[in-house]
């Protein structure tokens, strides 16, 4: 109930303090002190069935949303649970803590140090050593059956974050999510913004400088005298909470792949993810709109509130689609 409370005014624009008694430190040492996060809350995590080339990001997969953080940290590190609770063991790569307050806790890619059914402390019974090849812990929160965004809802403290999200760009696709060659759109399309955000600490090692998913994006669609033509939309809010799994390619767009990818048999270790957000969650049918110059307008914004702003112009041109060759300037 209490996290229904919450979300729900949350989504309203009520700020709420968050009660001290669900703040919690960090489950490696020193615990009051931030440690860099590498994978955030929302990430695409998708491992493709067929080779990168020809089509393989367009293919089938496995695809879902990051369901916690990835923390950084050295081979064979101590952890420590950050709640007080019962140590579960599911298996030898993993430590889950149950507390009070219906409040569940995971650590995965570490080697479990505890027992199933064991009393542990926070900050003081170390449950687990991180294991050498992950050099992370997955670290995730799961309030009365909803997992939870730590950072979100200010629970993993201290926590600054003064890092601003990019956004690369506005892309233009066909239904197929195929990118269209042009500036211009004609008959049905599919409107995605590639946007990212960098960690607000440096990653150590091979992770270093690579992105990770914004908390919030929306976009709004005006012609090109200022005129809404689609109001400000949110396109997701990691904020908070995650969509369902079966929303994967609703929000995200195809061209989306992780950071160090994995395509059938073959792992990118030196590529870098890329995060494209679908503005259009079905298509748009561009015969409905006036033919003409238009502007889209993205907003990013991470879990700190920063925000990045970007606009772009496109044409309409359903009457002479050979007139979309240049991008006007409205």
């Amino acid at each position: 109930m209490r996290l229904r409370l919450v979300l729900a005014a949350l989504a309203l624009g009520t700020v709420l303090p968050v009660p001290r008694a669900l703040a919690y430190g960090w489950p490696l040492k020193p615990f009051h002190q931030a440690h860099p996060i590498r994978g955030n809350f929302g990430d695409p995590r998708m491992v493709f069935q067929n080779p990168f080339q020809p089509d393989g990001l367009f293919g089938a997969g496995a695809f879902s949303f990051h369901n916690g953080l990835d923390i950084a940290a050295a081979p064979g590190q101590p952890v420590y649970p950050v709640v007080s609770g019962v140590a579960h063991v599911p298996h030898m790569a993993a430590v889950t803590v149950r507390a009070s307050g219906s409040r569940i806790f995971n650590y995965t890619h570490i080697t479990p140090d505890v027992y199933e059914g064991q009393r542990v402390g926070a900050y003081k019974t170390v449950i687990g050593h991180v294991d050498g090849a992950a050099a992370h812990v997955h670290f995730a929160e799961i309030d009365h059956s909803v997992v939870i965004n730590p950072l979100g809802l200010r629970h993993l403290t201290p926590y600054r974050d003064t890092t601003r999200p990019k956004i690369d760009g506005v892309l233009l696709k066909a239904p197929s999510g195929k990118d269209l060659n042009g500036s211009g759109a004609t008959g049905t399309v599919e409107i995605a913004a590639e946007v990212s955000d960098v960690p607000a600490l440096p990653v150590p090692g091979s992770w270093l400088g690579y992105p990770v998913a914004p908390a919030l994006v929306s976009w709004s669609l005006s012609s090109a005298s200022g005129r809404t033509v689609i109001p400000s939309t949110t396109v997701v809010d990691f904020r908070y909470t995650l969509p369902s799994r079966r929303d994967f390619w609703r929000i995200y767009a195809r061209g989306t792949y992780q950071n160090k990818p994995r395509f059938g048999s073959q792992q990118f270790r030196t590529l870098r993810g890329r995060y494209q957000f679908r503005l259009t969650p079905t298509t748009l049918d561009t015969r409905r709109l006036a033919d003409g110059a238009y502007v889209v307008r993205v907003v990013a914004e991470d879990t700190a509130g920063n925000r990045t702003v970007d606009t772009q112009p496109f044409t309409v041109c359903n009457a002479d689609p050979a007139s979309c060759t240049s991008t006007p300037t409205p």
